[in-house]
């Protein structure tokens, strides 16, 4: 079961998806949708695939659209906004859910503002789990650059070989001072076109509910 609820920011209501398991509720997960102004929504199939994944293992994911997409209001602030945004439906749905566990997942523009969240939260509030497919850490498509903070944790990078929109070598090249486990699927561009069956494995295997 899913539902539509608005949520109040910083610059107007949030538009939020809101996905239902049946059954016991095991834990709670915000999903981040690729760049809105490229065609991002919550609906894209790889932030729905995240979202069906951890519906399936219990839990209730919130997927927001970010400002000025959908029905939420505001207009496109290049990750600086949309992180305060994301960060205020954590904060709902953390009050909705109090001592569930807390997951986290994003793609392409949605990974880069879920790991500016997961970076500015404290410890003890961050998520257990993390997964971000086609994180952009360098110039994309030589018009936007991204500066991706240092994390640490239970992360799952996930990208496509063949990615030509946020390139492999700068995502090796941001993880490896980490020492970050990259999964690299081979042949895989950056929308996994044809992949979605080995990107639900990698996350499957991945995921500890």
């Amino acid at each position: 079961m899913s539902e539509q609820i608005f949520i109040p920011g910083s610059v107007g209501q949030i538009e939020v998806f809101v996905d239902y398991p049946q059954g016991e509720v095991k834990g709670f997960a915000v999903i981040c949708h690729p760049h809105p102004l490229q065609g991002g929504t919550p609906q894209h199939k790889v932030p729905a695939l995240l979202a069906q994944i951890l519906v399936e293992n219990g839990c209730v994911v919130y997927r927001p659209s970010f400002r000025g997409s959908g029905q939420s209001e505001g207009v496109h602030d290049e990750g600086h906004g949309e992180t305060d945004d994301v960060l205020k439906v954590i904060h709902h749905a953390r009050l909705q859910h109090a001592g569930l566990p807390f997951y986290a997942g994003g793609f392409s523009f949605g990974a880069h503002v879920m790991a500016k969240c997961y970076d500015a939260l404290p410890s003890e509030l961050k998520s257990i789990q993390t997964i971000l497919c086609g994180l952009p850490t360098a110039t994309v498509a030589g018009v936007r650059h991204y500066q991706t903070p240092e994390l640490k944790g239970d992360i799952l990078f996930i990208h496509g070989e063949a990615d030509d929109v946020t390139l492999l070598s700068d995502m090796i090249a941001w993880a490896k001072p980490q020492r970050h486990l990259v999964t690299v699927l081979p042949g895989a561009n950056h929308f996994f076109t044809g992949y979605l069956k080995q990107l639900r494995i990698a996350i499957s295997r991945f995921l500890l509910i």
